[in-house]
């Protein structure tokens, strides 16, 4: 009898023993998931890595968003959600354009809806308010070709209330912690940014790169 209460107290000190091994062990795990997703969006080596893949075609079918026609007047932004998707964009120019096409954008910028497409930023103003539209997506993804986009290309926001065309004037990059990009009200209609640079030899970007775009078409709301 004594010994079989001496068997059981040992596995009950070698079970209460490994509980804290096991969950550093499952700590540590998902630790790791998480820094390794970080460094596939961040660094270039994923972008080295998917480089060659087929463009990415997103359709109306895979996001159940309805383009809206154009308006003859517009008396207000229709209500939108946080994490709703409420347009999509492309980007053409002479002879060229975005091989990414159709990419969606929802109300907000968060990791999850970068993961799907682009956001826009909180503070900023939707297209039609008369004020700046700031979007962001990963350089690794939807926002790969900024760099390359050539002064003058147009890029096109099909909302869910009506189109709108913007012009991009200007492409800058903006280092380290300089946020000057996401202010709303700067001199600029539309602001699209990314990390920067795209190929950086694996390591973490810190930098910015950024179209500062002036709205060439679309009804907005009037005052």
């Amino acid at each position: 009898m004594e010994a079989r209460e001496r068997t059981g107290s040992s596995v009950g000190r070698g079970f209460a023993l490994a509980v804290p091994f096991l969950l550093f062990f499952i700590g540590v795990f998902f630790l790791g998931m998480y820094l390794f997703q970080s460094v596939v969006e961040e660094t270039a080596y994923f972008s080295l890595l998917v480089g060659d893949s087929a463009p990415v075609e997103i359709t109306d079918e895979d996001t159940g968003f309805v383009p809206g026609e154009r308006p003859n007047a517009l008396s207000s932004i229709p209500s939108i959600s946080y994490g709703k998707q409420f347009a999509r964009l492309n980007v053409t120019w002479d002879g060229g354009g975005w091989d990414i096409r159709n990419i969606p954008v929802y109300l907000g910028s968060d990791k999850k809806l970068l993961k799907k497409g682009a956001g826009m930023s909180f503070g900023s103003f939707f297209p039609g308010e008369g004020g700046c539209t700031i979007l962001s997506a990963h350089v690794t993804r939807d926002f790969a070709e900024i760099e390359s986009t050539p002064i003058g290309a147009t890029v096109i926001l099909e909302t869910s209330y009506g189109p709108y065309a913007y012009r991009v004037e200007e492409r800058k990059t903006a280092n380290g912690t300089d946020r000057w990009f996401m202010d709303a009200g700067q001199d600029a209609d539309l602001v699209l940014y990314t990390c920067y640079p795209r190929d950086n030899d694996g390591k973490r970007r810190t930098d910015r790169c950024v179209l500062l775009c002036t709205l060439i078409d679309g009804v907005e709301v009037a005052q």
